[in-house]
């Protein structure tokens, strides 16, 4: 668009005229993430824990009826970032075990969380995504056989394999890898008894507590064995680390409030461990409290990953492969023949997640328009191209933008140069040559980074 044209009306690539806005994690399990806190590896800064709900173009998922099975093979993301060592993010796998009493902690197979979280050193941008323990994957097991399980027998099977907790993590990082694509640089491992120390350790936490999410007397036990009468009414309550623990395990009444719960109380301690300046004495805390935790993090490591930590202004977003895309389910519950109750993947949806959670650093923050110069009947082209652009490539945000002249060829025009690799990817996902890419002058400031202007030769890629 030339300067001086009149201001540009653009409409978000998506169902909704805008992204919702965000709305508290889903499955996050704050036992984790004080593990990672503590360790000051991926957490530490006090910021704004949001879930990013997608808000895609309708009708860009697969039937139901097309996921009802075993994953066809590893889904993976498309290598964000893989050629260029400026790109490479730092990926942490948090696992949190349910060890029971009598048992050690090498012998507890269960784990109740699984979680990755994920920072763009270049970028400073962090994320966290969690995979819910039911789902059914692939797992390749040390002896090269491959067999289909629940997700959380994975660390269980490493474990029975090498009778290590080394073994189990690793086990479960190689099938992460196999399925999803996602790299594991370290791991961290924590139980709900590490998980009241560290709450013990920042003094205990204060939690303002709503009317829906208060909790009656309740007979909770750590063990199994040894009860407590234990209540949360509404309002400011002061916890330490075993009621704590027990108001986030609380869930007589809904799931979702029980997440709800343990997002206070980490939000809670994630207050607290700011406001006594965890970053800046993480050697410190790492020494002092690493036996309540298992991790290969070393000690060298700590300081450098606090000061990223400070870069990314401790915002956060989490995620859930267990949250749908538009409205369709990511994972659909399935009975298998030998009666275990899972959940199946849409690998359509999961591959979204991964993207955004992934991003390929040359990416993000990148606007991209796509104008219709295919002519009458181009509406439909543009808006498919938008669902391929944001669902499966992941970019982050596509628009629709204004009609264009009509025109033979589809062109990229870039107004960014810093955007030229993004420019250069899509270009070769339409099969474009080089020369289709064009440069212009940001003669004006809406314009976006690249902008795709749909010709009459235009072709869906796999279409």
């Amino acid at each position: 668009m030339a300067a001086g044209t009149s201001p540009r009306h653009i409409r978000r690539a998506s169902l909704a005229t805008d992204e919702p806005r965000p709305t508290p994690s889903q499955r996050f399990l704050f036992v984790v993430a004080l593990g990672v806190l503590t360790l000051a590896s991926l957490y530490a800064a006090l910021g704004t824990l949001t879930r990013a709900y997608p808000a895609v173009f309708p009708g860009s998922t697969a039937p139901l009826a097309n996921v009802v099975g075993a994953l066809p093979g590893p889904i993976g993301v498309d290598a964000p970032g893989a050629q260029s060592v400026f790109n490479r993010r730092i990926n942490l796998l948090v696992v949190g075990i349910d060890r029971r009493p009598g048992y050690e902690m090498l012998d507890a197979y269960r784990t109740d969380a699984i979680m990755v979280a994920t920072i763009d050193p270049v970028t400073k941008q962090a994320a966290l995504l969690s995979f819910p323990r039911d789902m059914w994957v692939k797992i390749r097991l040390p002896d090269g056989r491959i067999v289909e399980d629940r997700i959380n027998t994975s660390y269980g099977r490493g474990i029975e394999y090498g009778g290590t907790f080394e073994a189990g993590a690793r086990q479960l990082a190689s099938d992460l890898e196999f399925n999803f694509g996602v790299s594991i640089d370290h791991w961290v491992i924590l139980d709900f008894e590490g998980a009241a120390a560290l709450i013990d350790a920042l003094g205990g936490i204060e939690v303002d507590i709503p009317e829906e999410l208060a909790v009656p007397p309740w007979r909770y036990s750590a063990d199994d064995i040894h009860y407590t009468e234990v209540a949360f009414p509404p309002g400011r309550n002061v916890l330490d680390g075993y009621h704590a623990v027990a108001f986030g395990r609380y869930r007589n009444d809904t799931d979702l409030n029980r997440v709800k719960r343990q997002e206070l109380v980490l939000q809670a301690a994630l207050r607290k461990a700011f406001a006594t300046g965890l970053l800046d004495k993480a050697l410190d805390l790492y020494n002092a409290y690493k036996g309540m935790v298992i991790t290969d993090i070393p000690a060298s490591k700590v300081p450098g990953y606090a000061l990223l930590l400070k870069q990314t202004g401790g915002d956060i977003a989490t995620y859930s492969l267990g949250d749908p895309v538009d409205g369709v389910p990511t994972l659909v519950p399935y009975t298998t023949e030998a009666g275990a109750a899972v959940l199946i993947p849409n690998p359509d949806n999961v591959r979204y997640w991964l993207n955004v959670v992934f991003p390929k650093t040359s990416y993000v923050g990148a606007h991209v328009e796509i104008q219709n110069g295919f002519g009458p009947g181009g509406e439909t082209r543009v808006e498919a191209l938008g669902r391929y652009l944001r669902y499966v490539k992941g970019l982050p945000e596509v628009y629709l933008g204004p009609d264009a002249a009509p025109q033979s060829a589809t062109t990229v025009t870039l107004y960014s140069p810093e955007k030229r690799e993004l420019a250069e990817d899509i270009a070769a996902w339409l099969n474009l040559p080089p020369t289709a890419i064009r440069t212009a002058p940001r003669t004006d400031s809406t314009l976006p980074d690249v902008v795709i202007t749909i010709g009459q030769d235009f072709t869906l890629p796999g279409g």
